[in-house]
């Protein structure tokens, strides 16, 4: 029988099998393990296994749950699949669902990225763990808060943004697809360095049911992009294809300002917002939002970061430099508040079971009443702890073990 699957594919390796899943994870599995499946080949991308069909499927599938279990990302960190059964979505940063108390619901469907930005808030180069969640599932959840929110707004919009970059992820335009046919849903947007955009790419997303790309676009030079970036970046591929979305859909720049290191680059980005303003007069939204850098403990600091007065002052001189509008509000974006239920509350005390590691040492996944508990403990997967909660803010929960 041919053992076929749309989100692996089997490639050969020198004593074993490796089984590429969802592009950027894999796990490998040995001859000896394959021997034991019966006689077996690769065609093409497929495993093909002579034998009892039924006997075949039950136990291949056997091996590739405990495959999955030992799941690596292409840079080479441990990798964590979340599916239904396993992990709900709603409690942690890292992936799923986050809701701040808007018309909008935050997606992360992994974690993960083809950069290495000097600015980087959660410095994922250093954690030795990434997570990436079936899309079907993240789809589902995102579709329940959706419908507990249209008691109180009209529209929703779902907002693709992870720790890393969003278009690793292979089944994105599947994920937009779907999140494209909830009730309510009328914007989808996306966070991007831009790296990986091609028109082709820009084609597909906007066919699925994308509507705005929020490019990281923090420098316009060469030597100042790459600088930033950690490594090669396409930049002259990157202002190409940002003129080609203009003509697709809405974009706004979304540029970093690093004090001493990219201020001449941002007014250039800014100029550069004009040129798609051009293309896209029909645009509602602001085509660019300059963020401050802000220290964040776990991330990395290249420069001091600037006070809200100092940032303020500089962005009002160049709107005034520019006339373009730039100290944008939560009205730009049609952004409103639609509260949710509160699952736990700082100073709760619960039990709940350790399911799997998180991304910093001695850190668990905990789960209790369906949601995610963040807590350092040395107990390992299944054992059952009582828990504090330290944090509770927008529903992402840390928790002390007592």
């Amino acid at each position: 029988m041919i053992l076929s699957f749309e989100d692996i594919k089997f490639v050969k390796e020198k004593d074993s099998v490796r089984g590429i899943f969802l592009n950027n994870f894999y796990f490998d599995m040995s001859e000896k393990e394959l021997d034991k499946l019966g006689k077996w080949e690769l065609s093409k991308e497929d495993l093909e296994v002579k034998g009892n069909e039924t006997i075949i499927r039950r136990n291949f599938n056997t091996l590739l749950d405990q495959k999955l279990k030992e799941l690596k990302s292409m840079q080479g960190k441990d990798a964590i699949y979340v599916y239904k059964g396993f992990l709900p979505l709603q409690g942690s940063l890292y992936f799923g669902i986050v809701d701040r108390n808007t018309n909008i619901i935050e997606v992360r469907p992994m974690t993960g990225c083809n950069l290495n930005c000097i600015f980087c808030s959660v410095d994922l180069c250093r954690r030795d763990k990434d997570f990436v969640v079936n899309a079907d599932y993240l789809a589902k959840e995102a579709k329940k808060l959706a419908e507990s929110k249209l008691q109180e707004v009209k529209d929703i919009e779902m907002h693709i943004n992870e720790q890393g970059e969003p278009l690793l992820y292979a089944p994105l335009a599947e994920l937009i697809s779907k999140l494209k046919k909830i009730k309510g849903v009328k914007t989808i947007s996306i966070d991007t360095n831009g790296s990986l955009l091609t028109e082709k790419k820009v084609d597909e997303l906007v066919d699925a049911g994308l509507t705005r790309f929020n490019i990281s676009l923090n420098a316009f030079s060469f030597e100042t992009a790459e600088k930033i970036a950690g490594l090669a970046y396409p930049l002259d591929n990157l202002k190409k294809v940002c003129k080609y979305i203009a003509k697709k859909a809405d974009i706004l720049l979304a540029p970093v300002w690093l004090h001493e290191i990219n201020d001449k680059d941002i007014e250039e980005i800014i100029d550069f917002a004009s040129e798609l303003k051009k293309i896209r007069p029909q645009q509602k939204v602001p085509f660019i939002g300059i963020q401050n850098f802000l220290e964040y403990d776990h991330g990395r600091k290249p420069v001091k970061e600037q006070s809200w007065e100092k940032f303020f002052d500089y962005i009002e001189k160049l709107e005034k430099k520019h006339k373009i509008h730039l100290k944008l509000s939560r009205g730009d974006f049609g952004i409103v508040p639609a509260k949710s239920k509160k699952f736990f509350k700082k100073d709760d005390v619960v039990d709940a079971i350790i399911v799997c590691s998180g991304m910093f040492k001695h850190e668990m996944l905990c789960v209790a009443s369906d949601k995610i508990i963040a807590v350092n403990t040395d107990k390992k997967e299944g054992k059952r702890i009582r828990v504090k909660i330290t944090r509770d803010k927008y529903n992402v929960f840390y928790g002390k073990e007592i």
